[in-house]
């Protein structure tokens, strides 16, 4: 599959309010983050015959928000790309005009992140991967890197990550009217960010125990492989360094 190429057009639609707007938001839901931690932790170390709908309902919130601040900056351009075309800027007869039907397609691409943060938890903490490892399980956080690294290089991540990378074209593609149909190009958005994405949510829950730091990394990471001029090589690179950190992972944990 030819490498496809990063749609300069939301970018240039980009006005310095937006920026400032969208900076403000990323920056107060890494505030929230960076403050609900602990509360989130807890909740990941709850095992999983304790888990109740509260809690669920809380880390599903959390979620969203940890969400928000990871992936609206990589997920700008497409939600930009949408506003625009919906406001008639690109001529399309069908296109609905109103701020809603962003708000829409926006929410369920999130909501779709918040779901597989609940999913991902129900199943990693019956899988008694989730806080401290003892014996063939302190063999998980390598191999999670090693998979990880293994799906970067996957045919599955890079059409994934096809449709992502251009906006403009993914909107015309896929188009739906209608506020149901903001909807359904929200969840498919989601879907196909989810299939670039899963295993990167999977090493931070595993690996990274949910810290700042490795969010900061994955989120940088997210964002680049969607905006530098060589996407799929800089995917690949990215998929060896996880193969070699895994690797070293796993190799530590047979010394130990």
């Amino acid at each position: 599959m030819a490498e496809a190429k990063s749609d300069p057009y939301a970018l240039r639609m980009i006005t310095p309010l937006m920026g400032l707007v969208v900076a403000l938001v990323t920056a107060s839901a890494w505030y929230v983050t960076w403050a609900s931690s602990d509360l989130v932790s807890a909740i990941m170390a709850v095992p999983f015959f304790a888990l109740n709908m509260t809690a669920l309902a809380v880390f599903f919130s959390l979620i969203i928000v940890m969400m928000v601040a990871m992936m609206l900056p990589s997920a700008l351009p497409m939600i930009i790309t949408f506003h625009g075309l919906t406001r008639g800027q690109v001529s399309a007869s069908t296109m609905p005009r109103k701020p809603l039907g962003t708000i829409v397609f926006t929410s369920a691409y999130f909501l779709v992140w918040g779901a597989f943060g609940v999913l991902a938890l129900l199943g990693l903490t019956e899988l008694g991967l989730m806080g401290a490892m003892s014996g063939w399980a302190l063999l998980v956080p390598g191999a999670v890197l090693v998979g990880a690294g293994a799906y970067q290089l996957a045919q599955a991540k890079e059409v994934c990550l096809s449709h992502c990378q251009t906006p403009f074209s993914f909107v015309m593609t896929h188009w739906r009217s209608g506020r149901f149909g903001a909807l359904r190009m929200g969840l498919r958005h989601a879907s196909y960010c989810l299939g670039c994405c899963w295993m990167f949510m999977i090493v931070l829950f595993v690996t990274g125990t949910m810290s700042l730091f490795w969010m900061g990394g994955i989120a940088v990471v997210i964002f680049l492989e969607k905006v530098v001029s060589k996407q799929l090589l800089f995917s690949r690179v990215i998929g060896v360094l996880l193969l070699v950190i895994g690797g070293l992972v796993l190799a530590q944990s047979f010394i130990s």
